[in-house]
């Protein structure tokens, strides 16, 4: 029998991430004590995600995506401003009430989620596009959320652009480094083992999972069947997006178009809740939105690797650049 070491169980994990991002969130709403004890690790665990997804990405990946710079400047453009322009004008004509939209247009106008790359890669999609994505986005997002906020939603936002920008640069910034470091003094042992450095990602995952499920049971308890509906239209609108995204980008090969998808629905929930806490008081129904739209990021991924597999894309599993097929030169007989 093989001995269960760390480096198995992060290997487990990485083979096996979105069915433990589905469990942890649950289980973080079915114990809320350990949803507790890890709020105050949340921190940590989006370092040690963006860790796992650094050690994801190298360098030649990174610069093979970001060589068609129309396409990239297209995405960044459609992911940051794109998404809540559709979602803005999807609540002018549907008008589905006050509350409801101010919490769609809030989810839609936060970055992609930070875990966006780490998913990416446990589905086979383009970990590199979703970083860019995701880091660009995010680095700007304390200096753009604030006005777009109030025009479109008429919320304010409690955000200190420059503290702000640099806690995530801090993350950001340390997270490239330490990848760097170990890719530098232990690259043989990242590019062994592939599966391990997935896992990375989903263990600080799984803890923010947990973390994110703090107080959960309380916003549900006050009013189950409104959460009900609330997470029935949370599911929709982040599989519409990522849809909608999805087909937009449709001219560039599937991985990619999909990882623009992702990038449309998953939006970083967590940053515009906390951001938006002073206004949400006097809105419960709008916290109600956002906390229900935390759990199709956790939760969809497990649906789409199914979808993936029922539908046998088995170049979402490949890697996510193009290995160049060697050509045979004829060689001339000498005469």
């Amino acid at each position: 029998m093989a001995a269960i070491t760390p480096l198995a169980i992060l290997a487990a994990a990485g083979r096996h991430g979105p069915l433990l991002l589905c469990g942890g969130v649950l289980t973080g709403l079915a114990a809320p004590p350990l949803a507790e004890l890890t709020k105050p690790l949340m921190g940590l665990a989006v370092f040690v995600f963006t860790l796992g997804a650094f050690l994801k990405v190298d360098a030649a990946a990174f610069r093979a995506e970001a060589a068609d710079r129309g396409a990239v400047i297209a995405m960044l453009t459609w992911a940051t401003f794109g998404v809540p322009l559709v979602a803005y004008g999807f609540v002018t004509v549907l008008d589905p009430g006050p509350d409801l939209t101010v919490g769609i247009l809030l989810a839609a106008l936060a970055p992609p989620v930070g875990s966006a790359a780490a998913i990416a890669a446990m589905l086979g999609l383009s970990a590199p596009l979703a970083l860019l994505a995701t880091v660009a986005a995010t680095l700007a997002a304390p200096f753009y959320l604030p006005p777009l906020a109030a025009a479109l939603a008429g919320a304010e936002l409690a955000i200190d652009p420059v503290a702000l920008s640099a806690r995530l640069g801090l993350i950001v910034g340390g997270a490239a480094v330490a990848a760097w470091a170990l890719r530098r003094y232990a690259g043989d042992w990242v590019a062994a083992n592939p599966h391990a450095m997935t896992g990375i990602s989903v263990i600080g995952l799984i803890a923010v999972a947990l973390g994110a499920m703090h107080g959960m049971g309380e916003h549900i308890a006050a009013a189950p069947a409104h959460a009900a509906v609330l997470l029935m239209l949370a599911f929709v609108a982040n599989a519409g997006l990522q849809l909608f995204g999805t087909l937009l980008f449709c001219a560039l090969d599937r991985r990619r178009a999909l990882t623009i998808g992702l990038v449309s629905g998953n939006r970083n929930i967590t940053l515009v809740w906390a951001a938006a806490a002073p206004f949400l008081a006097a809105h419960p129904g709008v916290e109600l939105f956002l906390a229900m739209s935390v759990f199709p990021i956790f939760m969809l991924p497990l649906a789409m690797r199914r979808l993936f597999a029922a539908l046998e894309w088995d170049e979402t599993t490949r890697s996510a650049v193009p290995v160049p097929v060697p050509v045979p030169v004829p060689v001339r007989s000498a005469r």
